[in-house]
């Protein structure tokens, strides 16, 4: 009767310890869920707050062309007046 007390406790500690281990495991699994919900909100926030930069090559063409255009207009001018 002895060996099959032995027997119990050692396999109520192991499932014990089986258990501890399947919450820890679920309390990571948890814990990077959430972070991984921050990291996304963050992500997304830069995003919106750096859509502007998509428009910057955009500027620079339009500054270009008036550039040019203003340029042109004035060598014209210059060119009547002389």
């Amino acid at each position: 009767m002895g060996g099959w007390i032995v027997g119990w406790v050692i396999g109520g500690v192991v499932v014990a310890l089986v258990v501890a281990l399947l919450l820890l495991m679920i309390r990571g699994a948890h814990r990077a869920g959430v972070k991984a919900g921050n990291v996304l909100a963050a992500l997304e926030a830069s995003r919106d707050n750096t859509a502007a930069l998509w428009s910057v090559d955009t500027t620079n063409k339009t500054a270009r062309r008036i550039t040019a255009a203003a340029t042109a207009a004035r060598l014209h001018l210059a060119a009547k007046g002389a």
